[in-house]
């Protein structure tokens, strides 16, 4: 997966080790986060795959699929847990789009599933970063991410 830097402006570069952590303990609206895919494999590739939703629906409804790209050059020795991904809106792409039922159609919405994904990822990311500098963060519920 080829990465256009040229429309990133401020991202998060975080190992798998760390994403795993974060997505243990994220929920929202009973949707989970869990990487898709066997790390190391995806290395070749350049991206992992995270899904978004309910990991047991058989059906494709109201779960979706995203490749995030993998900044590491060169395979970690120490496992999968030490790759590295870049999170930003302009660099995440979705590999199975989310399906919804409006009345008797199925449709997406991709700007509601990217919120709906890296919105509250996002938002639980922030503060370990904040942790890690020494700095305090809070979130109101009027801030926007």
């Amino acid at each position: 997966m080829a990465i256009n830097l040229g429309e990133v402006d401020l991202a998060i570069a975080v190992n798998i080790g760390i994403l795993r952590e974060v997505f243990g303990k994220l929920s929202e609206r009973g949707r989970i986060w869990w990487i898709a895919c066997e790390p190391l494999y995806a290395f070749e590739k350049g991206y992992i795959t995270i899904g978004f939703g309910d990991p047991g629906c058989v059906d494709r409804l109201n779960t979706v699929l995203y490749r995030v790209p993998i900044l590491n050059t060169d395979r970690p020795v120490s496992g999968s847990d030490k790759l590295v991904v870049l999170l930003d809106a302009s660099v995440i792409l979705p590999e199975q789009p989310g399906l919804y039922r409006e009345g008797y159609d199925v449709v997406r919405d991709e700007l509601a599933d990217i919120e709906s994904f890296f919105i509250p990822l996002k938002r639980a990311l922030i503060p370990m970063l904040a942790d890690s500098c020494g700095a305090r963060w809070t979130i109101t519920s009027t801030e926007e991410m």
